[in-house]
């Protein structure tokens, strides 16, 4: 081998092993990962009863019919993730118009103990129309459950006006259908 080649077979072999040097002098024994975590804000509900059916009937001659009649089959169901601000959930009627004379009332009753996260104010009872009427309150971060019996009670009660001058103006009807909507305030 000539001196040529071992000259240029010396640098061939000082250029490797300087690059394997230069390669190991990046790498190190700590490494660094960057991850980004979220989670979203929630706001969904819904109820767990179809019709409810809710009908003022008679009682003994002389006697007006019942004054009133109750329901307390809906549960509602909720799942929240705030930000910072509590929501509100509020009920009015979208669709239809309660009988003259009469009234439709509706208040929520404490959760089971499924309920797990922050503690909600219920409301009073409230008379529902087309005015949205706080249900519940402070509501934060929670979720009610799934099962048939979590979820918040909701009593509907369906009464005669308790002015009896309105008494007069009740008509017989069958089936009047009234839509009320359950909202929760969106995430903010």
């Amino acid at each position: 081998m000539s001196i040529k080649n071992r000259i240029i077979t010396v640098l061939a072999f000082t250029l490797i092993v300087s690059a394997i040097q230069t390669v190991k002098a990046v790498d190190t024994n700590v490494s660094t990962s960057t991850i980004s975590l979220g989670i979203p804000e929630v706001s969904l509900l819904k109820t767990s009863t179809g019709v409810i059916n809710l009908s003022l009937l008679q009682r003994n001659a002389g006697q007006s019919i019942e004054t009133s009649k109750s329901d307390s089959t809906t549960r509602l169901l909720l799942s929240s993730v705030i930000r910072t601000t509590n929501r509100t959930l509020s009920a009015k009627i979208t669709t239809g118009t309660i009988p003259t004379g009469t009234i439709l009332k509706l208040i929520a009753k404490q959760p089971n103990a499924s309920f797990i996260g922050s503690a909600s104010t219920i409301g009073a009872e409230v008379t529902l129309d087309a005015t949205d009427r706080a249900v519940i309150t402070n509501i934060g971060t929670c979720y009610t459950g799934t099962a048939a019996s979590d979820g918040f009670p909701l009593r509907f009660t369906y009464a005669l006006d308790s002015n009896t001058a309105t008494y007069g103006a009740l008509r017989a009807n069958s089936g009047v259908t009234i839509i009320v909507t359950l909202t929760m305030t969106a995430a903010q």
